[in-house]
């Protein structure tokens, strides 16, 4: 399987034609401007033309009247030749266009209904093949402002189309920029430089009529711990400047740089993307980009941490056009995890019909991947089952989108949970539904990792479990695994993750146990109020030293790090918001750990 999905991402950046489309606001002052937009897979090729007209907010005779689902507009006479606005949600974006259509509407704009998620491709849907009207998708920010605007009585004007400014470089949040290795990573596993490596990239398109001269690249990459304030530790410009021809692409790739000793607290890290060129520009929304990643407790995913801290983001859902049900599987190598158990598998499931989610059955799976010739590819006997579980949802439930929250059983002894039993453990999970219904999955689409997989091929190290996600269309006849020989990418032009994530327990750090003639550790007070000081003493010379501070049941409490070089070191650490009870603080070197415990008494 590994060629063809090598020849998937053989080339990210190539020369086209066709680039000159844009979709900008006229009027009022406030808003005018360029706006960064998603494409439809149906309608008018944006570059055949150019639509300008006044924009209406729909309303249809349901009760979320500004979804555009119903085929009852109220306000189908003002919607003649407009610009017709729909919110996402509920059906399909072509089915949304279609009714906008019929009211008379000239084109269409979907506002994204998920805060933070910037924009996206829209399938064709049910309806694709009845639309004729250009349809983009715009933020959800974009949406609050341009509704309320018109909410206050302004008149929005727009232009879509095939509008070529004199100069015009762009990149998107998606494909066109490098991201993170992962959206979500347990901070615990974060031990040496190669365990979260970031190479920060970006594809360069030339929309403009002009050649693009003296053009760079800017990319800085900062880290939020919770509660904490942000800090940047890579600001980085390419040099010299490049030409990019009109209507081509071209990749840049900066200097790859490991987080280990600049993340050191569960937090969110962003990684933010500026173009610049010799030429000043019209167009500027779309030369900029920002990619996010988060560091966690025990949670470990391609995709980025929704606002409540546990559940994966998602920002569209997808299933097979033909109808059939189908598994998606992503794979992983976990790292340092051995004896630690995997607790449960978290996705999201959507519905359309029937109309909620109540009384279906989410099917988890997780297998086991032995990449028994080291070749980085995986095949139908290197896999096996080991654990599986199932997820219902109440018959009383009524949501139509909901995260599945799937505790799995161990496939061959029953136990709750499966225990991994080594590092540097090979996995592949994979979500489904068996039912006659055929719903979607979630997929985080505000992390791509076409430019990263990219990179990899590029370098000949990539490996089937870097893949965002991979379609399942059949099973091993002779031991029931997914017949990843036949594995595909299911979606055209998607290379975002599957929005699913695994949740562990007992996360232990397991490197080697430094001896007292290898390190001296001394702790002071014992017990302590408030403060206490760390004496380390080394047998050699070490690059940094992580101190981390446990609770009794091994969770981690807070970090630091020394990065100055050196065979001794002092630290004090402030203890007073702690309660009463034991606690551990583990020291980490470059060549192993040393722990030491204390107890807290006020």
């Amino acid at each position: 399987m590994k060629k063809a999905l090598l020849n998937l991402f053989a080339l990210l950046f190539i020369s086209a034609a066709g680039f000159s489309q844009a979709v900008v606001i006229n009027s009022p002052p406030s808003l005018a401007g360029v706006y960064t937009y998603g494409t439809a897979q149906f309608g008018p090729d944006l570059t055949s033309d150019v639509w300008c007209g006044d924009a209406v907010v729909i309303k249809d005779a349901s009760s979320n009247p500004t979804l555009g689902c119903d085929p009852n507009i109220l306000n189908a006479a003002d919607l003649v030749g407009k610009f017709v606005l729909i919110d996402r949600g509920t059906c399909n974006f072509s089915l949304k266009a279609y009714n906008g259509q019929l009211a008379g509407a000239k084109a269409c704009i979907i506002f994204n209904n998920v805060p933070g998620a910037g924009v996206q491709g829209m399938g064709a849907g049910s309806n694709g093949a009845d639309v004729t009207i250009p349809t983009v998708m715009l933020s959800y920010e974009d949406g609050v402002k341009i509704k309320a605007a018109i909410a206050g009585g302004a008149t929005v004007n727009f232009c879509l189309g095939n509008i070529r400014f004199p100069n015009d470089l762009s990149t998107n949040n998606r494909a066109g920029i490098c991201h993170a290795p992962f959206g979500s990573f347990p901070l615990a596993w974060l031990r040496a430089d190669d365990d979260f490596v970031i190479t920060p990239g970006a594809s360069v398109t030339n929309k403009g009529q002009n050649l693009g001269t003296g053009v760079k690249l800017n990319a800085k990459i900062s880290y939020t711990p919770n509660g904490g304030s942000s800090t940047q530790f890579y600001n980085k410009t390419s040099d010299p400047g490049i030409t990019v021809e009109v209507d081509s692409t071209n990749d840049i790739i900066l200097e790859s740089k490991s987080i280990l000793g600049f993340a050191d607290k569960v937090g969110k890290g962003s990684i933010a993307y500026t173009i610049t060129s010799d030429s000043s520009e019209a167009a500027i929304a779309d030369n900029t980009a920002v990619s996010e990643f988060y560091l966690t407790n025990n949670i470990f995913s391609k995709a980025r941490l929704a606002a409540n801290g546990r559940d994966p983001f998602i920002t569209t859902s997808y299933r097979r056009s033909d109808g059939t049900n189908a598994e998606y599987i992503s794979g992983y190598t976990i790292p340092y995890c051995k004896d630690c158990k995997l607790d449960t598998i978290l996705f999201n499931m959507a519905v359309s019909s029937p109309s909620i989610l109540g009384g279906l059955v989410a099917e988890a799976n997780l297998y086991g991947w032995n990449d028994a010739n080291g070749d980085g590819d995986a095949t139908n006997d290197e896999l096996s089952y080991l654990a599986l579980g199932t997820y219902t949802f109440d018959a009383a439930d009524t949501r139509t989108s909901a995260i599945a929250r799937v505790p799995i059983q161990d496939f061959n002894t029953g136990n709750d949970g499966f225990t991994i039993p080594d590092n540097n453990f090979g996995v592949f999970i994979g979500v489904r539904y068996s039912g006659p219904e055929t719903p979607f999955f979630g997929f985080d689409e505000g992390i791509d990792y076409l430019c990263d997989n990219t990179v990899k091929t590029n370098a000949g190290t990539l490996r089937i479990d870097d893949l965002p996600y991979l379609g399942i269309t059949g099973y091993d006849p002779n031991t029931g695994v997914p017949d990843i020989d036949n594995a595909s990418f299911r979606f055209t032009g998607l290379s975002a993750p599957l929005a699913a994530s695994m949740v562990f327990s007992n996360l232990k750090v397991d490197s080697k146990q430094l001896t007292d003639q290898e390190a001296q550790i001394k702790l002071y007070p014992n017990p302590v109020k408030d403060k206490f000081v760390v004496d380390l003493v080394l047998n050699e010379i070490n690059s940094k030293v992580i101190y981390e501070v446990l609770d009794n049941s091994g969770k981690i409490i807070f970090q630091s790090v020394d990065k100055n070089p050196g065979k001794e070191f002092k630290a004090r650490f402030n203890v007073q918001n702690l309660n009463n009870g034991l606690y551990h603080l583990l020291v980490r070197t470059d060549k192993g750990f040393k722990q030491a415990s204390f107890e807290v008494i006020k």
